[in-house]
């Protein structure tokens, strides 16, 4: 499982986060599945959306600064899933983006985050404010 590989692991100590189970993904998969798909990925052109390029290292404050006005990119933490068939992670969004390409090294092609509410100590993903991370070096949000 990817939240188990050594790198991730690495990643995630001194950091606060939480590791939820494959129900939490398969709940995301299930949601996302209500979205027009291409092949293997949402069908962009049919979904309200904005795209973000991510910035070369000393650009992130802006890109930060435009995401924060995504759905995605209004909760502190974001749900990070690797397949609807594992566990994914819970982190602060600033983290998961800034290191996004490391986080999903292992899984390539898209894929799929959303926000995520803390409540009482307990991780809430959103998966209605959800963003897709091309593998490259484009982030897709969904703006209803």
């Amino acid at each position: 499982m990817h939240v188990e590989q050594e790198h991730i692991q690495s990643w995630l100590a001194g950091r606060e986060h939480w590791t939820l189970g494959k129900e939490v993904s398969d709940g995301f998969n299930d949601f996302l599945s209500k979205f027009p798909w291409a092949t293997s990925r949402v069908l962009w052109s049919e979904v309200p959306h904005a795209s973000l390029y991510l910035p070369d290292n000393d650009e992130w404050e802006d890109f930060l600064l435009e995401f924060s006005d995504l759905p995605a990119g209004r909760h502190e933490f974001v749900f990070v899933m690797y397949s609807w068939r594992e566990p994914g992670l819970v982190c602060r969004t600033v983290d998961a983006l800034k290191d996004i390409d490391y986080l999903y090294s292992s899984a390539p092609g898209p894929r799929y985050f959303c926000g995520a509410d803390v409540v009482d100590g307990v991780p809430r993903p959103v998966y209605g404010d959800f963003a897709e991370y091309d593998g490259a070096d484009e982030v897709i949000a969904h703006t209803r």
